[in-house]
C-alpha cells in the first residue's frame, strides 16, 4: 500500500513537470511561435491555393466537353431534310454549321461562366476560338454504303426472302433439271448435227463411188446382150462374137502355099488391133474407176472417223451430265421451299423432265453400228476391186486369144471372162448403182424421213416465233431518243465520274456489254438457261452469304422510279414507238439505270426486258420440256419445247405490258411483277460495288441538287477556352511542365483545347 502511494506520488510530480515546459514553450516572449505558425499556415494556404485552382482547371475541362459536344451535337441536328425524305440519308444542311457551332459554344461559355449577371462562377471560362471541321462526306462509298445498310437492314430480308423467295423456291428442282435438260439436249443436238452432215458424207462418197463406175462407159462396153451377130465392135460381147470368124481367118491364111498371098491379113490384122486396144481402152476405164474408189474411200473413212469420235463425245457428254452437274445453288435456294410455303409444281414435273433428259440416249450409235458401216464400204470398195480383176482376166484371155497357135477354145475363154465381167459388175450395179440395194438400205438409216420432215417444220416454225421475239426486242433499238433526255444522261455520266474520282476508284473505260442477241432460238434458249443459273446462284448467295447485293437491291426499288412496263405496250404490239420516246426520260428509269449502268436513253431498258425474257424464255421452256415429252425423239421434244416458250414468253411480255406483272408459270399460280424481277437482276449485276455505288450517289445528285461529295455526314468541333488563374500562376505552369496539365497556362490565364468529333 505505501508502495503504491509512492508510486502515484512520482507521477504527479512528471505530469506536471511536462504540463509547465508546453505552457513555457507556447508562451516565450522571443517570437518563435509565431514563425512556426506561418510557415504552418502559408504551407497550407499554398496547398489549397494550388488544389483551388487544379480543381477550376478540372471544370473547366468538364465545361468545354460538354460546350462542345453540345455544340458538335446542334451543327448535326441541322440536317438536309429533303435528302432524308427522299432517300433515307443523313446530311448537313441548312444554316451554315460553323455559325451554329459558334453561337452554341459560345452562349453556353457566357451562361456556364455567369457572364452578363451578377451571379458567381467558379469556372469564369472565356471563349477563345472555335473551329468546325468536316471528318466524313456522304459521298464517301464507306459512308453511303454504311447509312444505306442501316436503313435497310430491317425491311430488306423481309421483303426479298419472303415475297420472292416463296416464289421460286419451290420450282428450284425443276428449273435445275429443266437447265440440265435443255443444255444436255442442246449441246448433242450440235454434235449430233456433225456427227449426221460426216455421215451424210460418208454416203455421198458411196453413192460418187458408184456413179464414178456407172458414168464411165464400162457398162455400155460389156452389154449384158450381143447387139446383132457380128456385134458392135465397140463391146466386149463384139469382140467375143467375132472371134470365131477371126479364128477361121487365121486357120486360112495359115494353110495357103508359100507362094501364095493370104487372103485375110488385113482382117486378121484390124480384128487383133482393135481386140487389143479396146481391151486395153477397158482396163484404164477401169483403173480410173478404181482411183476415184480409193481417193473415196479414204475420205470416207476419215469422215467415219470423225462421226464415230463425234459420237463418242455425245457420249461422254450424256455421262457426264447424268452422272453429277454441280448444280448446288438452284439446290440451296430449292431447301427453303418447305419453309416459304410457296405453291409446288406437280409432283412429276422433275422426273418428266429427267425422262426427256434420258431420252438423249436416243441420238446415241453404238460401236457396232460404224464398224458395220466401215465393213459396208470396205465391200463396196473390195466389189470394185473384183469387177477390176474379172477385166483385167478379159484383157489377159484377148491377149492370149490372139497369140498363136490360135484355137477355138480362145473363143470360150473370152465368153467366160465376158461373164464374169457382167456377174461381178451386175452384182455392183445392184447393191451400189440401180437399184443400189445397200445406199437405199444405208441412206434410209441416216435419214430418218419422217423425222426430218417433223423436225424441218418444227424448226420453221421456231425460226418464225424467234424472228418475231427478235422484232419485238429490237424495237428498243429504233426508239428516237430525244435531245433533252441525252444531256440527263451525259450529266449523270459526269457526276458518276467524279464521284469514282472522289473515291479514287478509275472509271470504266466502257460500259459493260451485254451477251449479244441470240442467233436463234436454240442459242436464246441456252443462254435464258444460263442466266437462269446466275440467278439462282445470286438467290442463293443472298440465302447463305450475301447481304450488301439484297439491300442495295431493295434500296434501290424502294426509293428510285422505276419504269412502268404499260409504256411498252405499243411499241411491242404494233412497232410504234411513239409513246415510248416520250416515256424514255432518266427520271422515270433511275432503277434501270443503276442496275445496268448504260449512259443513253433506251439500252438500260433494252438490258432489263432482254434479261426478263430470258427468265421467262427459261420457266416457259421448262414447261414445254414437259408438254412436249411424249413426242419420242428427243430433238422433237426440245424443239417443241422451244416453240411452246417462245409462245408463252411473248405472250408474258404482252402481260407486262397490261398489268405489269406475269403468271411465274403455268403450274405456279402466282403473279411476279417486273419490280420483283428488278430485285432478282441486281443480284446478278452487283459486282461492281464501286460503279454501282457511285450512280446511286449520282442520281441522288441529280435529283436533289446536292453534291455527297461536300455533303458531311460526320464532323469535328474544337474550341479554345481560357480562365484566369486566381492564385499562383507560376506553381501552376511548374505543374504543367511535368504533364500534369491537359492545357497551358500563358500568364495569369489557362488555356485548353477541346475536340469532339460525331457523326450521323
Amino acid at each position: 500500500m505505501r508502495r503504491n502511494n509512492g508510486e502515484r506520488s512520482i507521477n504527479e510530480r512528471g505530469s506536471g513537470m511536462k504540463g509547465r515546459g508546453v505552457k513555457a514553450l507556447l508562451f516565450r516572449e522571443d517570437g518563435a511561435v509565431t514563425v512556426f505558425a506561418v510557415i504552418v499556415l502559408s504551407s497550407l494556404l499554398l496547398f489549397f491555393a494550388v488544389l483551388i485552382d487544379y480543381a477550376r482547371i478540372g471544370a473547366l475541362h468538364k465545361h468545354a466537353e460538354d460546350t462542345v459536344r453540345s455544340g458538335v451535337r446542334s451543327v448535326l441536328s441541322a440536317y438536309d431534310a429533303g435528302l432524308y425524305e427522299r432517300y433515307g440519308l443523313f446530311a448537313r444542311g441548312g444554316t451554315s454549321g460553323q455559325t451554329i457551332f459558334e453561337q452554341v459554344v459560345s452562349a453556353n461559355t457566357e451562361e456556364k461562366s455567369g457572364a452578363g449577371s451578377s451571379g458567381f462562377s467558379i469556372v469564369d471560362g472565356k471563349l477563345e476560338t472555335s473551329e468546325l471541321l468536316m471528318a466524313d462526306v456522304l459521298g464517301s462509298h464507306d459512308i453511303f454504303v454504311r447509312q444505306v445498310l442501316e436503313e435497310m437492314k430491317y425491311k430488306a430480308p423481309i421483303d426479298f426472302t419472303l415475297e420472292l423467295v416463296a416464289k421460286f423456291a419451290p420450282m428450284a428442282g425443276e428449273m435445275k433439271e429443266a437447265a440440265a435438260t435443255v443444255n444436255l439436249l442442246e449441246s448433242m443436238k450440235r454434235l449430233y448435227e456433225n456427227r449426221e452432215a460426216a455421215l451424210a458424207r460418208v454416203l455421198a462418197m458411196q453413192e460418187q463411188a458408184a456413179a464414178a463406175l456407172s458414168g464411165s462407159g464400162i457398162d455400155a462396153m460389156i452389154p449384158v446382150q450381143a447387139r446383132g451377130a457380128a456385134g458392135n465392135g465397140d463391146t466386149a460381147v463384139a469382140i467375143a462374137a467375132g472371134f470365131a470368124a477371126y479364128a477361121a481367118n487365121v486357120q486360112q491364111d495359115e494353110s495357103v502355099q508359100e507362094d501364095e498371098e493370104p487372103l485375110y491379113a488385113e482382117d486378121i490384122a484390124a480384128y487383133e488391133q482393135h481386140a487389143i486396144s479396146f481391151a486395153g481402152s477397158l482396163r484404164r476405164q477401169s483403173a480410173s474407176v478404181q482411183q476415184q474408189h480409193a481417193k473415196l474411200k479414204a475420205s470416207a473413212f476419215q469422215e467415219l472417223e470423225k462421226a464415230r469420235k463425234l459420237n463418242d463425245e455425245m457420249q461422254l457428254l450424256e455421262q457426264q451430265v447424268n452422272a453429277a452437274a454441280n448444280r448446288s445453288d438452284y439446290d440451296a435456294v430449292g431447301s427453303h421451299a418447305d419453309r416459304t410455303g410457296g405453291e409446288r409444281l406437280p409432283g412429276s414435273a422433275a422426273s418428266d423432265i429427267e425422262e426427256v433428259k434420258q431420252s438423249a440416249k436416243q441420238m446415241l450409235l453404238p460401236d457396232s453400228w460404224f464398224q458395220q458401216y466401215k465393213r459396208e464400204l470396205e465391200g463396196q470398195i473390195a466389189a470394185a476391186a473384183a469387177f477390176d480383176m474379172d477385166i483385167g482376166r478379159f484383157q489377159t484371155n484377148v491377149s492370149s486369144a490372139i497369140s498363136r497357135p490360135v484355137t477355138m477354145s480362145s473363143g470360150n475363154t473370152l465368153v467366160s471372162a465376158i461373164g464374169a465381167m457382167r456377174l461381178s459388175y451386175g452384182e455392183y450395179d445392184e447393191d451400189y448403182i440401180r437399184p443400189a440395194t445397200i445406199i437405199e438400205k444405208r441412206r434410209a438409216l441416216l435419214q430418218d424421213a419422217d423425222l426430218n420432215s417433223r423436225l424441218k417444220e418444227q424448226e420453221a416454225k421456231a425460226k418464225s416465233l424467234w424472228q418475231q421475239a427478235r422484232n419485238m426486242l429490237d424495237g428498243f433499238s429504233s426508239v428516237p431518243q430525244l435531245e433533252e433526255h441525252i444531256k440527263v444522261y451525259e450529266e449523270i455520266q459526269k457526276k458518276r465520274n467524279d464521284n469514282l474520282q472522289f473515291n479514287q476508284k478509275q472509271a470504266d473505260a466502257a460500259e459493260t456489254a451485254e451477251d449479244g442477241p441470240a442467233e436463234n432460238a436454240h442459242d436464246a434458249a441456252e443462254q435464258s438457261q444460263q442466266f437462269m443459273g446466275g440467278l439462282f446462284t445470286g438467290m442463293a448467295g443472298m440465302l447463305e452469304r450475301s447481304r450488301d447485293s439484297i439491300y442495295y437491291g431493295e434500296y434501290i426499288v424502294d426509293r428510285y422510279t422505276v419504269f412502268a412496263p404499260q409504256n411498252l405496250r405499243a411499241m411491242l404490239l404494233n412497232g410504234d414507238t411513239g409513246e415510248l420516246s416520250q416515256a424514255i426520260s432518266f427520271h422515270n428509269q433511275e432503277a434501270e439505270y443503276v442496275i445496268y449502268g448504260f449512259h443513253n436513253p433506251i439500252s438500260n431498258l433494252a438490258a432489263a426486258y432482254g434479261e426478263l425474257f430470258a427468265v421467262r424464255m427459261a420457266i416457259r421452256t421448262m414447261e414445254g420440256l414437259i408438254q412436249s415429252r411424249t413426242l419420242g425423239h428427243p430433238l422433237l421434244i426440245l424443239s417443241a419445247a422451244l416453240i411452246y416458250g417462245l409462245e408463252k414468253t411473248m405472250e408474258d411480255m404482252i402481260a407486262f405490258t397490261e398489268r405489269g406483272s406475269a403468271p411465274l408459270s403455268k403450274y405456279v399460280n402466282t403473279e411476279v411483277s417486273y419490280l420483283d424481277y428488278l430485285r432478282l437482276f441486281m443480284l446478278i449485276h452487283s459486282s461492281d460495288q464501286a460503279g454501282l455505288l457511285a450512280r446511286m450517289i449520282a442520281v441522288i445528285e441529280q435529283n436533289t441538287g446536292t453534291v455527297l461529295s461536300a455533303s458531311p455526314s460526320a464532323i469535328t468541333g474544337e474550341a479554345k477556352l481560357s480562365m484566369k488563374l486566381w492564385f499562383l500562376p507560376g506553381a501552376m505552369q511548374a505543374m504543367g511542365k511535368f504533364e500534369l496539365l491537359r492545357g497551358r497556362v500563358v500568364g495569369n490565364r489557362y488555356e485548353t483545347i477541346q475536340t469532339i468529333g460525331s457523326s450521323y
